[in-house]
C-alpha cells in the first residue's frame, strides 16, 4: 500500500501500463524491506525505470503538442505501412472501395426517391383525400367534385383543399417543331397556394379561370420551356396552340417542381362541368389538402370519416358506401416502392458487412503479427486507448483512399443503373450525390475506421508481455480468444451472405414464375404506337371514329401488315379504365359480386382482338356493320363469364352502365381474358364495346407484322401523318418492349440483390478461405506431430474441413433463421413462391456450403502437406 501510495505522488501511475506499474509497486516494496527509507526506495524504482518515467514526465508538459504530433506520426506511419505490405494495401482499399461504392449508390436511390424532401413548401404538412368504396371492390379511389366542395366546406382540420384531374393530354402543335403530345393535367386555381409553390416566370391561375369559358391559359415545366422554346423568358403572354385551341402562356415553373409527377410538362385551369355537383357521378378527381398547425394525420382521417359518413346520410342514392382516406403525400408518392428499395438498401449493408468482416479479420492478422511489438509498448506504459487510436489513425490512410474511390465507384454505378430504372420509378429525377448521400459515405468511412480499426488493436494488445512471449516460444502467433474471434467474424460473414442469398433465389425463382405466366395476348412481331386525338379538330364520337378507320386503312394497306387494330389502353402498358356495369336479369343471390361488378372496358377496332392473338371463346367479334346507328354490342372476356353466368351461354345477354339512361348493350362474343394491369394480378373483368359506338381520343394502334415490327416503325408513322399531318405520335415501342417495362421494376431488384449475393458469396470465400489458413500456419507444429506420431493425411484433412463445416454450420443457422425473420417482408416481392420456399432455402445453402468447402480445401491439402521432420527439426 505505502509503494502504491508513492507512486501516486508521482503523478507516474495514471500513465504507465498495468504490467509496469505492477513492477514499480514490486521494487518499491523490495527496496523498503531493505531497510531503505521511502524517498530512497523512490529514488531506486526511478532509475532502473529512469527512461521511462522521465519520458512520461516530460509528455505531461506538452501533452497537447504531442497528441497531434503523434496523430501525425500515426497518419505517416500507416502511409509507410502501406508501402511495405502493398498486397495487403490493395486488398483493403479495394474492400473498401466496392463496399462503400454499393453502399452509397444504393442509399443514394433511397434518399432520392424515399427520404428527400417533396419540393413544396412545408411539405409534411400535405396529404392527399382519397375515396374508398371496399363495397366496390374499390379500396382507393379518386374523389367527386360535390364530396370535395362538402369537405372544403365542413372540415375543421386542414387549411385549404385543391384539386387536381392528373390526366389531360394536349396536343402541341407549331411553335417551331413537329407536332407534339404533351402529358398534363387540370389544376384548381388554389392548387398551387397549397402546395406553397409559385412559378418560376410569371404568375399562377386565378380563381375566374376556373370557370369554363375563362380557361384558355396555360403554365409550362422548366424542361418544356427550355426544350421546346428556348428558355425564351418573352414566352409569358404569348398564345401557343393546344389541340387546335389558342392558349395564352401565364407561367414557367421551376426546375423543381414536378406535379404530380416528372412526367407533367403542361398544367391548365381545373374546369368541370356545374352538373357533377348536382348527380355527383364523376370521380375522376385529386383532392390535395394541407393539414392545419397542430392537427396530426390521425386526427384528420378521423373528421373526415365522420364527413364522409355526414355527406352519406346526406345523399344515400349517390353516397353511400363511399368513405374518405386521408394519406401523407411522400407516402402515396412512393408507396409501390418503398419496400422493394428498402430491402435492396439492407441487402448492400449486409454486402458491406461482409467487407468489413474480411478487413477486420486482414487487419486482426497484420495486428497478430506485430503483437510482441504492441505488447511490449503496453509492458513499457502505453495505455490501451494509445495504442487502439494509434491502430485507427494508422487505417485512415487505407479507409481514406478507399473511401474516395468508392465514391468514383457510387458515381459509376449511379450512370450505369439510371438508364436501367423502371420507367415507373416515382422521383426517379432526384438520385445522386447529393449533400446528405456524401455526408452518409462519410459516416460510413468514419463508422468503420473506428471499429475496424480499434477491433483487432484490442484483441491484439489483450494479453501481456509474458503471455505473448509464451505464445511466441511456442510458435503461437495467436490465443484462443483472438482465434474465437476470427471465427466469430467468419460466421458473421456465413450468416450475412446466406441471407442474401436465400433472398436473391426466391426473387429470381419469384421472376422465373412471373415470366411463365401468359398475359393473355401474343406480344411477337407486334409494334405499337400511342395516339392523342384533338376533340378540337373531331368534336365527336363519329368524326373521332372515322379518322381511326382512315388510319387502320393506311397501316392495313402497307406491306409486311398482317393486322392492325386499335384500343384506348394497351395491356400491362400502366393505367386502368373501369367502370360498374349493371347485367340484366341476374339474380343477386347467385351473383358475385352481384348485379354491378367493377370491370375493366375497352372500346376497341373489329380486328383488335386478332391483331394482339387474344382468342375468340364463342360467338363473334365486332364487325364494321355495328356502327352508331346499329344496336349497341359488346364483347366479355371469360372471366366475366364465369363470374356472371355461371355455366349458361352469355350470348344474347345483356349489360350497361348502372346509370339508368344508357342503353343496353348486348353481348355478341367472349374472349380470352388479358392481364390488363400487371402479369402478377389477374385482374377485373373485362368489358368491350364497338370504337364506333363508344370512341375515346386516347387510343394505341397496335400492328401485326411478318417480319420485325420496327423495320415497319417509320412506315407506320407515315401513314399516320398522311392522314393528318398535324397528328403528334408517342411512346412508340414493340409490345414485347411493353411487357418488359411492366417487368422492369422486379427484374431490377432482382438483378440487384442477385449482383450483392454473388458479391457477398466472393466476399464470404475469401473470409473462409483466410480463418482456415490462418488457423493452419497456426498448427503446422500440432500437424507436424500428429503426422509423425503416425496421423494419416487424410485425417489432417478432416480436421481442417471438419473447422471449416463447424463454422459454416453456426452461420447457416444463424443465416436461415435470419432469412425466416424477414420472410413475410420479402413475401410482398413474390409471385407463386412462399417467403419460406424450401427449395430456395436448400439451393441457397447448399451453393453456399460447397463455396465454403472449396474456400477450406486449399488450406487442407497444406496441412495435409507438412513436412513432419521439417517441422520438429525447426522447433
Amino acid at each position: 500500500m505505502r509503494a502504491r501510495a508513492l507512486m501516486r505522488s508521482d503523478a507516474v501511475d495514471h500513465e504507465l501500463g498495468d504490467e509496469i506499474g505492477e513492477h514499480l509497486e514490486h521494487l518499491v516494496d523490495e527496496n523498503l524491506a531493505r531497510g531503505m527509507t521511502p524517498e530512497a526506495a523512490r529514488e531506486a524504482a526511478r532509475r532502473e525505470f529512469g527512461p521511462v518515467t522521465q519520458l512520461i514526465e516530460e509528455s505531461r508538459d506538452a501533452r497537447g503538442v504531442m497528441w497531434l504530433s503523434n496523430a501525425w506520426q500515426d497518419l505517416k506511419y500507416g502511409v509507410r505501412l502501406m508501402g511495405r505490405a502493398p498486397g495487403f494495401a490493395v486488398a483493403a482499399i479495394l474492400t473498401v472501395a466496392l463496399g462503400i461504392g454499393a453502399t452509397t449508390a444504393m442509399f443514394s436511390v433511397v434518399y432520392g426517391v424515399l427520404l428527400r424532401p417533396l419540393p413544396y413548401g412545408d411539405p409534411d404538412r400535405l396529404v392527399n383525400i382519397w375515396s374508398t368504396a371496399p363495397s366496390r371492390g374499390l379500396p382507393r379511389a379518386y374523389v367527386g367534385m360535390a364530396n370535395v366542395y362538402d369537405y372544403k366546406a365542413r372540415n375543421h382540420v386542414f387549411e385549404d383543399i385543391g384539386a387536381v384531374r392528373a390526366i389531360a393530354n394536349f396536343n402541341l402543335i407549331g411553335q417551331g417543331g413537329e407536332p407534339e403530345r404533351l402529358f398534363g393535367a387540370r389544376i384548381a386555381a388554389n392548387l398551387l397556394p397549397v402546395l406553397r409553390v409559385s412559378p418560376l416566370l410569371g404568375r399562377a391561375f386565378t380563381e375566374d379561370e376556373d370557370e369554363i369559358g375563362h380557361d384558355r391559359v396555360a403554365i409550362l415545366s422548366y424542361g418544356l420551356w427550355r426544350r421546346r422554346f428556348g428558355g425564351d423568358p418573352a414566352i409569358v403572354g404569348q398564345s401557343i396552340s393546344l389541340s387546335g385551341e389558342p392558349h395564352s402562356v401565364v407561367g414557367v415553373m421551376g426546375p423543381e417542381f414536378a406535379y404530380p409527377s416528372r412526367d407533367y410538362q403542361i398544367w391548365t385551369p381545373l374546369t368541370f362541368d356545374p352538373n357533377e355537383l348536382v348527380n355527383r357521378q364523376n370521380y375522376s378527381y385529386l383532392a390535395v389538402a394541407r393539414l392545419k398547425p397542430g392537427v396530426t394525420l390521425a386526427q384528420a382521417s378521423a373528421e373526415m370519416d365522420v364527413i364522409a359518413a355526414q355527406i352519406a346520410r346526406d345523399h344515400p342514392k349517390e353516397n353511400t358506401g363511399i368513405g374518405a382516406a386521408v394519406a401523407p403525400m411522400l407516402s402515396d408518392v412512393v408507396a409501390t416502392v418503398r419496400t422493394p428499395l428498402y430491402i435492396l438498401l439492407a441487402a448492400v449493408l449486409a454486402m458491406l458487412l461482409i467487407g468489413c468482416a474480411n478487413l477486420a479479420n486482414l487487419l486482426l492478422a497484420r495486428a497478430l503479427a506485430r503483437q510482441r511489438e504492441l505488447a511490449v509498448r503496453a509492458a513499457l506504459g502505453a495505455a490501451r486507448a494509445r495504442l487502439v487510436i494509434q491502430s485507427i489513425a494508422e487505417l485512415v490512410p487505407l479507409l481514406a483512399i478507399g473511401g474516395a474511390l468508392g465514391l468514383v465507384v457510387a458515381a459509376w454505378s449511379i450512370d450505369a443503373v439510371t438508364p436501367l430504372l423502371p420507367a415507373d420509378l416515382p422521383r426517379a429525377e432526384n438520385i445522386g450525390l447529393q449533400l446528405p448521400v456524401l455526408a452518409f459515405a462519410v459516416a460510413m468511412v468514419t463508422a468503420i475506421t473506428v471499429f475496424v480499426g480499434a477491433w483487432p488493436a484490442l484483441e491484439a494488445a489483450r494479453g501481456g508481455l509474458v503471455a505473448v512471449t509464451a505464445d511466441l516460444s511456442r510458435g503461437v502467433t495467436g490465443g484462443s480468444r483472438r482465434a474465437r474471434t476470427r471465427d466469430l467474424l467468419v460466421v458473421v460473414q456465413i450468416a450475412a451472405t446466406l441471407w442474401l442469398a436465400v433472398g436473391a433465389t426466391l426473387l429470381t425463382r419469384s421472376f422465373a414464375e412471373l415470366k411463365r405466366v401468359s398475359p393473355g395476348f401474343n406480344p411477337e412481331r407486334v409494334y405499337s404506337v400511342h395516339l392523342a386525338i384533338p376533340r378540337t379538330k373531331y368534336r365527336n364520337d363519329r368524326e373521332v371514329a372515322a379518322f381511326m378507320r382512315r388510319v387502320l386503312d393506311r397501316v392495313e394497306a402497307l406491306p409486311g401488315v398482317v393486322a392492325a387494330g386499335m384500343v384506348n389502353r394497351l395491356p400491362l402498358a400502366g393505367g386502368a379504365q373501369t367502370a360498374g356495369i349493371e347485367f340484366e336479369g341476374i339474380d343477386r343471390t347467385r351473383a358475385t359480386p352481384g348485379t354491378e361488378i367493377q370491370a375493366d372496358i375497352r372500346p376497341v377496332t373489329p380486328d383488335y382482338f386478332r391483331t394482339l392473338g387474344i382468342p375468340l371463346i364463342s360467338g363473334r367479334t365486332f364487325t364494321d356493320a355495328d356502327g352508331e346507328d346499329a344496336p349497341p354490342v359488346g364483347i366479355i372476356d371469360e372471366r366475366a363469364a364465369k363470374t356472371i353466368f355461371g355455366g349458361a351461354s352469355p350470348i344474347g345477354r345483356r349489360f350497361r352502365p348502372p346509370i339508368s339512361s344508357q342503353p343496353w348493350v348486348t353481348i355478341v362474343g367472349v374472349v380470352g381474358h388479358v392481364r390488363h394491369e400487371r402479369l402478377d394480378e389477374d385482374g377485373r373483368p373485362q368489358i368491350y364495346w364497338s370504337y364506333r359506338q363508344f370512341a375515346q381520343d386516347r387510343e394505341a394502334l397496335v400492328v401485326r407484322t411478318e417480319t420485325d415490327p420496327a423495320a415497319l416503325a417509320q412506315s407506320i408513322a407515315a401513314a399516320i401523318r398522311s392522314v393528318d399531318p398535324e397528328q403528334p405520335i408517342y411512346d412508340a415501342r414493340t409490345l414485347e418492349a411493353v411487357v418488359a417495362r411492366s417487368l422492369a421494376q422486379r427484374w431490377l431488384q432482382t438483378t440487384l440483390l442477385a449482383a450483392f449475393a454473388s458479391m457477398a458469396v466472393v466476399l464470404a470465400s475469401i473470409g473462409v478461405y483466410g480463418v482456415i489458413a490462418c488457423g493452419v500456419g497456426q498448427r503446422r507444429r500440432e500437424f507436424g506431430i500428429r503426422l509423425a506420431l503416425g496421423a494419416r493425411r487424410t485425417e489432417i484433412v478432416g480436421l481442417v474441413m471438419r473447422r471449416g463445416a463447424a463454422l459454416f454450420i453456426v452461420g447457416a443457422a444463424v443465416g436461415l433463421a435470419a432469412a425466416a425473420a424477414s420472410a413475410r417482408v420479402l413475401s410482398s416481392l413474390l409471385f407463386h413462391v412462399s417467403g419460406f420456399d424450401l427449395v430456395s432455402f436448400g439451393l441457397a445453402t447448399a451453393i453456399l456450403f460447397a463455396v465454403a468447402l472449396a474456400a477450406c480445401g486449399l488450406p487442407a491439402r497444406r496441412a495435409a502437406g507438412v513436412d513432419p521432420s521439417v517441422t520438429l527439426r525447426t522447433e
